[in-house]
This record gives structure tokens, C-alpha cells and sequence, in this order.
């Protein structure tokens, strides 16, 4: 799997994102922090970039990863990291169409069922939180959702284009948006302990992040990308009943297996081709 060395990086960076943006939002208020965010990250990645592009697309991708950001920091106000992560994971169902309608990139069935089966997945965890799951927080989060898959697209659209260069300019160009945003319900009390949650979020659950989740849909398909990433919210709900954030119950880890299941069946065709070529080497 070519996306492998990128993907589990990705997992165990993301899993730990929701958990250090929720503490960073105690201190914050959403768009100060994303602005921070953006800022420092696009900054940290310059070096590696040396430009900035301005162009149409960067433009659009800059709108749609900024509205992704904002709904997801204003609904992390209202649920817990884990609760996040996976409505966050509803993206996949959305990210297909979208890739299709923008770039004619035809669905496979194993891929459409993947996804199909790990929002099931998703819906049996969501019934888990449903006594207790915030309506204003869940919509905010799966709207971000609707973003990040639409952005996940423009991502695969963009592939001829250096990830650096591409994350660079939409982060920089991001954190204006969200500056120019700031004054709706300002909060700024820093603290040591926001500087850290601040500093992971920008550098390695931002720069790093968008630069990974970038150069994998520059390798493979928005239809496989999109379904492995149901592996975060499973890692993010574990480390959240680890840590007493969330009490798990039958139905969660269900809704995990479920996923892990969508995920599995996403990858049939690797797991096959691999298996084959195993078979063949033993025979020769």
C-alpha cells in the first residue's frame, strides 16, 4: 500500500489533534485560534515551500479548508474530542460524489461499499452518544464535514502542485480569513498550557496534517483515501476512553468494528493483489 509510510502517521497525528485543539479552545475562542493556527503552520512550512501562489484554485481550496476549520473549532466547543472525530468521519460519504461531479473520478463498488459501511459504522457510534451529543455541536461538526470532503477533492485536483507550496499558501492566505473573523466573540486568556495546545495544533495537526492528507491524495483515489481515514476516530475513541474523556459502551465499539470493516473492504483489491503476489513468489 503506497499511502502506508503517510497513513499511519496520519492516524496517530490526527487521533491527538481533536484532543489538543478542544484543550486550546478553553482558551480561545475559535476563529483567534484557528488564525493562530493557520498562521503558524503556513509559516512553519515557507521554508520547504520558498513561494506563495495565488491563483484561483488555491483560492477556492483556501474557502473551503477555512469554512471546514471554523465549523469544526465551533462545533468542538459543544462535544468531546472522540465525539468529533467521528462525526468528522462522516466526510468519506460526502467526498465520493463530490469527486465524481468535480473531477469524473468514477467510484468503484468496493470503495462505495467501504464507505457506505463505515458510515454505518459511524451511525451505530453516533446511537451510542445520542443521550448526550450536543444537536448545535453535532451539526456544526458534520457540516466541517461537507468541507473537508469537498476540499479532500479540490486536494486531488491540485495534485500536479507541490503539497508544500499549495499548504503554505492556503494556511497563510487562511489565517487572514480567520483574523479578519476574530472580532465575532473574542476570547484570548494564554496561558503555558494553550501555548502547547496552540503549537501542536499548528505545526503537527496542522502543517504536517494538511501536508500528509495532501501528498496521500496525490498518490491514490479520493474513494480509498477518504475510507481508510475512518482508522482516526477509531484511535481518537480509544484514547479518549483511555484517558476517562468518554465512557465507551457495546454500541461504540460496534460502530469501531464497523468501520474497521468499511475500511477492510475499501482495500480489497490491495489486500487481494498482495496475497497473490505472496502466493506467487511460494510457488517459485
Amino acid at each position: 500500500m503506497k499511502i502506508l509510510k503517510y497513513l499511519i502517521p496520519y492516524i496517530v497525528l490526527g487521533s491527538l489533534q481533536y484532543r489538543f485543539t478542544k484543550d486550546g479552545l478553553a482558551f480561545a475562542s475559535p476563529f483567534l485560534f484557528m488564525s493562530l493556527r493557520y498562521f503558524i503552520g503556513g509559516m512553519a512550512l515557507l521554508p520547504l515551500a520558498r513561494r506563495i501562489v495565488l491563483n484561483k484554485d488555491v483560492i477556492i481550496l483556501t474557502l473551503l479548508t477555512t469554512a471546514s476549520s471554523g465549523l469544526w473549532a465551533m462545533g468542538l466547543n459543544y462535544v468531546a474530542p472522540s465525539e468529533s472525530a467521528v462525526l468528522s468521519y462522516t466526510m468519506p460519504l460526502f467526498s465520493i460524489p463530490i469527486a465524481y461531479l468535480l473531477l469524473s473520478e468514477k467510484p468503484r463498488s468496493f470503495e462505495v461499499a467501504g464507505a457506505m459501511i463505515g458510515f454505518l459504522g459511524v451511525a451505530v457510534y453516533g446511537l451510542s452518544l445520542s443521550g448526550r451529543l450536543s444537536l448545535l455541536g453535532g451539526i456544526l461538526t458534520v457540516l466541517n464535514a461537507v468541507f473537508w470532503a469537498a476540499f479532500t477533492v479540490y486536494y486531488r485536483k491540485m495534485r500536479t502542485m507541490d503539497p508544500a507550496v499549495v499548504n503554505t499558501s492556503q494556511m497563510l492566505l487562511g489565517s487572514l480569513v480567520f483574523l479578519a473573523l476574530t472580532p465575532l466573540g473574542f476570547r484570548f486568556d494564554p496561558s503555558l498550557s494553550f501555548l502547547g495546545d496552540l503549537l501542536f495544533s499548528a505545526l503537527l495537526g496542522g502543517s504536517v496534517l494538511f501536508y500528509l492528507w495532501n501528498v496521500m491524495l496525490r498518490l491514490e483515489r479520493v474513494g480509498k483515501v477518504t475510507v481508510m481515514a475512518f482508522s482516526v476516530p477509531i484511535a481518537s475513541s480509544l484514547l479518549d476512553e483511555v484517558t476517562g474523556e468518554v465512557q465507551l459502551n457495546h454500541e461504540s465499539y460496534a460502530g469501531m468494528l464497523t468501520m474497521l470493516t468499511g475500511i477492510l473492504l475499501s482495500r480489497k483489491d490491495d489486500i487481494f493483489s498482495r496475497k497473490r503476489k505472496v502466493e506467487v513468489k511460494s510457488t517459485t
